[in-house]
C-alpha cells in the first residue's frame, strides 16, 4: 500500500487490488472517500485479452505537490500509471483508466464539465443535468466521437463539488491523449460513477515497450476557482505556454460579409476604420478568398493577389490577418479528388468530419505528403503573402477517430499537425478555433474558448455550441481560468451594428465581458453601418486589460459577475450581469470588492447609467432594475477615513485598469500617471468643500481628461 497525505488530498494505491482511493483530511482524520476505484488498462482487442492483460505490468506512482495560490499551505497529489509490454508480442491498447471507480456526489451536487473543443459548451451543471443532444450531422464537429455516448464527458479538468466536499481533477500533460473524465450519475444509490481515461486508441505496444499516462492531479477541498486555475498553470508549466504580452484588436470580415467576402469589402472598411480613428491593430481576411476548403492557395472571385492585398492593409496602417482551416477539406476540392490517400479513412472511405460545404473530410497529417503539402502551404501564406497574424479553424478534423498513415493516438496526430504548421510559420502569431483546447497548448498564442457569436441572443431549437450570443458567453464565463496560462483568451468578435437582431443591453453586456475579461477584442461589423453609439461602445472596451476573475466560477451554468481590478489604486470595475429572459433587479455593493477599513461605503459610478443621471456618483450600494441579457457595470473605488477627492471610474468600461498605472494625493493634487496613447476620461469625487472647474451635474463629481504620462489635478477648498 502507497499512501500519501498532503493537507487536505489523502490519496492511495493499494497494488494487490490495483485500488486508489481518494480522501479530504480534516484535522487529521479522513471522511469519506471522494473518490474510489481500480487503475486499469483497457485492451482493443477482446481476441486473447486475459493473456494479454497478464503480459503486462502496471506500475502506479504517487507524488505530493505543493497546489496553493497564495502563500498558505494546500497540497494535492500527482497520480501516474506506466504499463509495460512483457510479453513478445505486441499489444493493442485502447487505454489507461488512471482512475475507474465511484464517488458519493450524487445528482443534485455540482460537476464542472469542460468542453472537447472551442465551441462544445463548458459549464457547471448539476450532474443530473446536461446539456441538449447535438444533432447528428453535427456530432463530427462538436463532439468526441471516442466518448462513451451514455456518459457527460468533461476533457482534461473537471470539478465536483456539493454535499460530500470538493474534488477537482486534471491531466497536466496533452501531447500524446485527448484525456477525459467519463461521468455517470446514478440516482438509485446517490452517487456518480466517474472514470479518468487517457486513450489510446488502439496503438501498439511493442514487446519490452513502456507507456505511461498523462499526470493526474488529484486536488481537494479547494473552491474550483482555484483549483482549476492552478491547475491550468501547472498545464502551461509543463507544455510552455506560448502566453504573448499582448492580445491582437482588429476588424473581422467573418459576420457581416461570410463568405462574400472580397477584396475590395477588406480595402473599403481598412480606408474606414482609418477615418475612424479607432486604435485598432488587425484587419483580418476570413472566409471567402479560398475556392474550396483544402484548395488555399486557389483563389475565388474578387480576389486577385493576396500579397497585393496584404500590402493595401498595410499601408492604411494595419496588420494584415488571415483565416484558414488547413485541416478540414471539402469533398470537391482538387485536393481531396487527387491526394484521397492523404485523408483520415474508415474501412477505405474518408471519415465524416461534419458538414459545411458540403461533406467535409479530415486530413491525415501523419502522412508525409501531407505534412510536406503544409509546410509549403504556409510557407506561401506567411513567406510569399506576408501574413503573420493566422486563424486557423475547424482544427479538430485533425483528431478525430479513424486510420491514418502512423500508428499513433489522436493527440499525438493532432500535435504533429500543428507542430508542422507551427515550425513553418514561425513567430507568426496563431489563433486556434475549433480546437481540441488543452493539446493545442504551446503551440497556438490564442485559442477561441467558445462558439460563434451571432446577430442574436439565442436560436430555439439549436444546441449549445451552435452561433449564438448567450452560446458565445457561458464559455467565455467558463474558461476564464485557461487565459494568460494556456494562451490569451478569445470571445470571439464584437457585433455593435444597431442592424442585428441584438438589444442594446446584450450588446453592452458582449462588450462590458470582453472589456473586462482582457481576450483578444475584433469588431465585425461593415465599418460604415456602425452608428455613433456603436462606436463608442466599442471605443470603451480599448485598450485590452491584462486579465478579469469569474467571481461566481463554479456555482452556476452562466456566472453573473466579472471584476477587474486596478492595482494602481485598489479601483475595481464590477460587472453584474443579468442573464435572464426577465427584468431583473441587480445590486452591487462596493463594500465587497473595495477596501473599506478606512471608513465609509465605499465610492460607486455606473458606465452603463441612463441619460438622466449618467453623472451620478453613489456612496455605497448600487441598485436597478437591468433589462434581459443586461449588465449593471459598476466602477468602485475605496473610502477615505479623511473625506478628499477620490478616482473612482472610467469611460474605459474596466475603469482604466491597465491605462491607469500609479495614483497619488498630496497637498490638494491628486497626481495620475497614464500608459496611453491618447488622453483618457476619468471620474473622480470632489466631497465636502473639494471642488475643481471641472464638475459635472452631480456637483460631487468630477470628470478630469488625463493626458499619456504623469497628471496632476489640483482640487483647492
Amino acid at each position: 500500500m502507497t499512501r500519501v497525505a498532503t493537507d487536505p488530498t489523502v490519496v492511495a494505491y493499494d497494488d494487490e487490488t490495483g485500488r486508489l482511493t481518494v480522501e479530504a483530511a480534516t484535522a487529521g482524520d479522513a471522511d469519506e472517500p471522494l473518490a474510489s476505484g481500480t487503475v486499469g488498462v483497457r485492451l482493443a482487442d477482446a481476441a486473447g485479452a486475459e493473456s494479454a492483460s497478464a503480459a503486462l505490468d502496471v506500475d502506479v506512482s504517487l507524488s505530493a505537490v505543493d497546489a496553493g495560490l497564495d502563500d498558505s499551505d494546500h497540497g494535492a497529489v500527482d497520480v501516474t500509471v506506466a504499463v509495460e509490454n512483457r510479453s513478445t508480442e505486441p499489444i493493442r491498447l485502447q487505454a489507461i483508466d488512471v482512475l475507474d471507480g465511484a464517488t458519493p456526489f450524487g445528482p443534485t451536487d455540482r460537476a464542472f464539465v469542460h468542453g472537447y473543443q472551442s465551441w462544445t459548451p463548458t459549464a457547471t451543471l448539476r450532474l443530473d443535468e446536461s446539456f441538449p443532444e447535438e444533432k447528428p450531422a453535427d456530432r463530427p464537429q462538436m463532439v468526441d466521437l471516442a466518448a462513451p455516448r451514455d456518459a457527460t464527458t468533461s476533457h482534461a479538468v473537471t470539478a465536483l463539488s456539493g454535499d460530500p466536499g470538493r474534488l477537482a481533477l486534471g491531466f497536466l500533460e496533452h501531447d500524446a491523449y485527448l484525456t477525459r473524465f467519463d461521468l455517470r450519475a446514478d440516482s438509485e444509490r446517490n452517487g456518480t460513477s466517474l472514470t479518468a481515461v487517457c486513450p489510446l486508441d488502439g496503438v501498439e505496444l511493442a514487446p519490452g515497450d513502456r507507456r505511461e499516462s498523462a499526470t493526474l492531479r488529484i486536488d481537494a477541498g479547494r473552491p474550483v476557482s482555484d483549483a482549476l486555475t492552478d491547475l491550468a498553470d501547472a498545464v502551461g508549466d509543463r507544455m510552455d505556454a506560448r502566453v504573448p504580452e499582448s492580445v491582437p484588436t482588429g476588424w473581422c470580415s467573418w459576420y457581416h460579409y461570410f463568405t462574400d467576402v472580397t477584396a475590395d469589402d477588406v480595402r473599403e472598411n481598412a480606408a474606414d476604420l482609418d477615418d475612424w480613428g479607432v486604435d485598432v491593430d488587425l484587419v483580418q481576411i476570413d472566409d471567402g478568398y479560398e475556392t474550396a476548403f483544402g484548395d488555399w492557395r486557389t483563389l475565388a472571385a474578387g480576389f486577385d493577389s493576396m500579397a497585393e492585398l496584404r500590402a493595401d492593409v498595410e499601408a492604411a496602417g494595419y496588420d494584415p490577418g488571415l483565416w484558414l482551416a488547413p485541416f478540414y477539406v471539402q469533398a470537391d476540392s482538387r485536393l481531396a479528388d487527387e491526394h484521397p490517400e492523404w485523408l483520415v479513412t474508415e474501412g477505405g472511405d474518408p471519415v465524416d468530419a461534419g458538414a459545411r460545404h458540403g461533406p467535409m473530410y479530415a486530413l491525415d497529417v501523419t502522412h508525409p505528403e501531407v505534412a510536406a503539402w503544409l509546410a509549403e502551404t504556409f510557407e506561401t501564406v506567411v513567406g510569399e503573402w506576408g501574413f503573420e497574424y493566422l486563424k486557423l479553424d475547424f482544427l479538430y478534423a485533425a483528431a478525430l477517430p479513424g486510420d491514418r498513415h502512423a500508428d499513433v493516438t489522436r493527440a499525438e496526430a493532432y500535435r504533429r499537425g500543428l507542430e508542422t504548421v507551427r515550425d513553418a510559420v514561425g513567430d507568426a502569431f496563431v489563433l486556434g478555433c475549433g480546437a481540441p483546447g488543452f493539446p493545442s497548448v504551446g503551440l497556438v498564442d490564442a485559442m477561441r474558448v467558445g462558439p460563434d457569436t451571432a446577430p442574436y441572443w439565442r436560436r430555439q431549437g439549436d444546441s449549445a455550441s451552435q452561433p449564438a450570443h448567450e452560446n458565445a458567453v457561458r464559455n467565455v464565463l467558463n474558461r476564464q481560468f485557461c487565459h494568460r496560462r494556456l494562451w490569451v483568451n478569445d470571445p470571439d468578435c464584437q457585433l455593435v451594428r444597431w442592424t442585428t437582431e441584438l438589444t442594446a443591453a446584450e450588446r453592452e453586456s458582449f462588450a462590458a465581458l470582453v472589456a473586462l475579461t482582457g481576450g483578444s477584442n475584433f469588431l465585425s461589423d461593415a465599418v460604415s453601418e456602425i452608428d455613433e453609439a456603436g462606436r463608442r461602445l466599442f471605443e470603451r472596451t480599448l485598450p485590452p486589460v491584462e486579465d478579469g476573475r469569474v467571481d461566481d466560477f463554479g456555482a452556476r451554468e452562466l456566472p453573473e459577475r466579472v471584476v477587474c481590478e486596478r492595482d494602481a489604486d485598489g479601483a475595481v470595475a464590477v460587472a453584474a450581469f443579468n442573464w435572464s429572459d426577465e427584468s431583473r433587479r441587480v445590486r452591487v455593493d462596493p463594500a465587497e470588492y473595495v477596501d473599506i477599513d478606512a471608513g465609509g461605503d465605499g465610492l460607486a459610478w455606473e458606465a452603463f447609467a441612463p441619460a438622466d443621471d449618467a453623472r451620478r456618483l453613489h456612496a455605497g450600494p448600487v441598485e436597478r432594475e437591468i433589462d434581459p441579457h443586461g449588465c449593471l457595470l459598476v466602477h468602485c473605488a475605496p473610502s477615505t477615513s479623511d473625506p478628499r477627492p477620490v478616482l473612482v471610474g472610467a469611460e474605459h468600461l474596466a475603469n482604466a485598469a491597465a491605462q491607469v498605472t500609479a495614483v497619488d494625493w498630496t497637498d490638494g493634487t491628486l497626481s495620475v500617471s497614464v500608459d496611453a496613447d491618447e488622453p483618457t476620461t476619468l471620474f473622480a469625487s470632489a466631497p465636502g468643500t473639494w471642488r475643481t472647474d471641472e464638475t459635472c451635474g452631480d456637483a460631487a463629481l468630477v470628470e478630469l481628461t488625463a493626458a499619456p504620462g504623469p497628471n496632476e489635478f489640483e482640487f483647492p477648498r
